[in-house]
């Protein structure tokens, strides 16, 4: 089931139990995904919902942010973190500061690495390019 189907069925189950204030989040959820094209990808899809829990955890809105994150690929700790960055840094011969922004780019534009934080990564990088 990809993820517009999920919340296309939790929308459903919202509509059935009266829940009003998830079913307007899952609405506009829905919405920002036709704006962007009818078949997303759950790659496309998680970007989207990513983008939207960032927003509503600067208003500090716990409910959306709860409600959001069942939708979203579960982030690798920062030991799991260190050691794919890690990897990477091996296969792709990078060394020193120099080479940070080529180790952020391969990891930020690449969808197997998805699941990766971008503030916890972009620590290791630094720590592991310094030494």
């Amino acid at each position: 089931m990809t993820i517009q189907e999920q919340i296309r069925g939790d929308m459903i189950s919202a509509m059935k139990s009266k829940e009003t204030e998830k079913l307007t989040l899952l609405r506009v959820i829905i919405g920002e995904f036709s704006r962007i094209g009818k078949d997303l990808s759950d790659t496309e899809a998680s970007k989207i919902i990513r983008k939207m829990y960032d927003n509503a955890k600067e208003l500090s809105n716990t409910y959306e942010m709860g409600v959001l994150d069942t939708y979203l690929p579960k982030m690798l700790n920062t030991e799991q973190t260190r050691k794919i960055v890690s990897d990477l840094i091996q296969t792709g011969g990078y060394s020193g500061m120099k080479d940070m922004g080529k180790v952020m780019g391969d990891i930020k534009n690449n969808p197997q690495f998805s699941q990766i934080d971008g503030k916890i990564s972009s620590q290791i990088v630094k720590e592991l390019l310094s030494v």
